[in-house]
């Protein structure tokens, strides 16, 4: 005769449980394929321009504070335009040195290519110094 079921072989085979990591990772990549198919989602756009929460008399005090010139020390300024000045200065008597060099050693390479590319790279040096010399020039008159 059979054996009366145990309490064990009775009970329903269980199911898998519900809201396991499966089920997330299907749907973290659910997501990521909505995402790539359409693009992510566009957040709230926020208006260009939002006005301050100052009050009218607070920007006018902000406004006389940023005009006043009180904390500005003069001679920062004429130290930074003369610092300004030599620099150009100097760059300016590297620009002439080089150009006396360049003039005094002409070409000497046969190659074509070698010739344009000494004639690029002389071009360039002379024009960054240049430029750098004005640069500097033009700085120190606008900080004066």
């Amino acid at each position: 005769p059979p054996s009366p079921p145990s309490s064990e072989q009775s009970s329903p085979p269980s199911k898998a449980a519900t809201n396991t990591i499966n089920e997330r990772l299907l749907s973290e990549l659910q997501e990521s394929i909505q995402t790539q198919k359409y693009g992510p989602a566009s957040p709230r756009r926020t208006p260009p321009f939002q006005y301050s929460s100052k009050t009218p008399e607070e920007r006018e005090r902000s406004l006389r504070e940023a005009r006043d010139l009180n904390g500005v020390n003069p001679l920062v300024c004429v130290g930074g335009a003369a610092f300004s000045w030599i620099c150009a200065g100097i760059l300016w008597v590297f620009t002439t040195y080089l150009g006396a060099v360049f003039a005094s050693h002409p070409l000497l390479g046969e190659a074509y290519f070698v010739q344009r590319a000494v004639g690029v790279f002389r071009n360039a040096a002379m024009g960054l110094s240049s430029l750098a010399a004005g640069f500097f020039g033009v700085v120190g008159v606008g900080i004066f």
